[in-house]
């Protein structure tokens, strides 16, 4: 439960949560209502929340973020590419940059015994205190005493003075949010029947309902042919699809670009011996089963067409995982598939973290802020024309990466990935507006 300290180079002050006066975070519980000087036209510096969501069961973060930074200096930086900033840009950004504050939101109906030991543990130590409650849910606001001392010598005057009161309006707005059960995405839909209409790959009619009726468990698979992972996953697919048949469950895939590749996705099947059945892309599915852009990822249905749990998003090492799950649908017990931890990544020999965007139809997306963190800071890198980004990390710990902007003409990816312990690639993919 550490404090995550955000190196944001890019002008992210100037987002939407700065130009509004209410803002809902619903993934951490919290409505704010910001006063007037949290305005971008009104602030010498930046300011920007950055909710971190569901970090563990039950366990939420929120955190916010000041650069005490010319706007135009941080918009300089947020073009550079990783391997453009020097040492000297981000020692610059380290010292002119600090919490405002960071509060976790605890919900107790589902904490955990371990992490209700950990909370504990932190508020005995002083490093947390309880600030607000409201039923099972309780917000506790982190101690920054010592960042803050630490911080205000290495910035000028004006900024100093803005921090201050910042710090202190801020507190007040915490202090008078609405609180209330977080939500995650996708959870409000497990026990949902879904209902939806399409095409094979060859063209003919599907309907979801005679996809399910026939089987106790319907795996539904979503791949694309540019996804490193979902390839890598195929010819075990294809095996557990046979293997598990006499259980009465079947494997679905739908393959998001086949409109455009088509006959790569029939022949990417053929070689892997994917031989269950395939869709083309379904309309508004992604709507319907608020899929988070992350490739591949699998979600379970009943005879009815009924989501019995948490998608399961990325491909696992071996089959087996799947089939725990499956097992456990099969015997009547309660499955908590884990939230997104390992999107589609793929190990590389370039002695760096490799971040490459893509949109649903196998475009490099240029332009993706991207947020790359150790448990302790955070590094940003933009992508290149290659929809490339570059990290310079140390191996031998998991990262977590976030898409935190996205370029004009594509919708908000909240997706939350994880890198392996050594040097990978790491694929996601964006989806293009309406």
């Amino acid at each position: 439960m550490k404090i995550i300290l955000c190196m944001l180079l890019a002008s992210l002050g100037t987002t939407a949560f700065a130009e509004e006066d209410r803002v809902a975070i619903e993934e951490v519980g919290l409505t704010l209502t910001f006063p007037d000087e949290f305005k971008e036209e009104n602030m010498k510096g930046t300011f920007t929340p950055y909710p971190s969501g569901e970090i563990d069961e039950g366990l939420y973060y929120v955190s916010f973020i000041y650069n005490a930074m010319p706007k135009e200096e941080l918009a300089i930086l947020s073009e550079k590419s990783m391997d453009e900033l020097t040492e000297a840009d981000l020692a610059l950004v380290r010292s002119k940059q600090s919490l405002l504050a960071a509060l976790y939101v605890i919900d107790f109906s589902l904490l955990s015994d371990d992490n209700l030991a950990i909370l504990e543990e932190e508020t005995g130590s002083n490093r947390m205190a309880e600030f607000t409650k409201n039923g099972d849910v309780t917000t506790y606001l982190c101690n920054l005493d010592e960042q803050t001392a630490e911080f205000l010598p290495n910035i000028a005057p004006a900024y100093q003075a803005e921090f201050q009161a910042l710090q202190a309006s801020l507190l007040e707005v915490l202090k008078n949010a609405e609180l209330y059960k977080p939500v995650t995405p996708g959870k409000d839909l497990v026990g949902k029947t879904i209902s939806f209409t399409g095409t094979d790959l060859d063209g003919s009619p599907v309907k979801s309902e005679d996809i399910f009726k026939d089987h106790a468990i319907t795996m539904v698979n979503l791949w694309a042919t540019w996804c490193h992972n979902c390839i890598d996953e195929m010819t075990g697919l294809g095996d557990m699809a046979r293997r598990l048949a006499d259980k009465n469950v079947a494997v679905v895939g739908i393959c998001m670009d086949a409109d455009d590749q088509l006959e790569e996705c029939k022949a990417i099947l053929k070689e892997h011996q994917a031989d269950y059945l395939n869709l083309m892309p379904v309309e508004d599915l992604e709507e319907l089963l608020e899929w988070q852009g992350s490739l591949p990822t699998s979600y379970f249905f009943d005879s009815e067409g009924k989501l019995l749990c948490m998608p399961f998003r990325g491909a696992p090492s071996t089959m087996d995982a799947y089939e725990e799950v499956i097992d456990d649908l099969l015997a009547g017990n309660e499955v908590a598939v884990e939230l997104p931890d390992s999107p589609h990544t793929a190990a590389n020999d370039e002695g760096v973290y490799r971040v490459i965007v893509s949109d649903t139809d196998g475009n490099l997306v240029k332009g993706t802020t991207i947020q790359f963190c150790s448990d302790t800071t955070c590094s940003m890198g933009k992508t290149d024309e290659n929809g490339m980004a570059v990290f310079k990390m140390e191996e031998g710990q998991v990262y977590s990466v976030h898409v935190l902007k996205v370029p004009a003409g594509y919708e908000k990816h909240t997706g939350d990935y994880k890198t392996d312990e050594t040097y990978c690639d790491i694929y996601i993919s964006l989806t293009k507006a309406a």
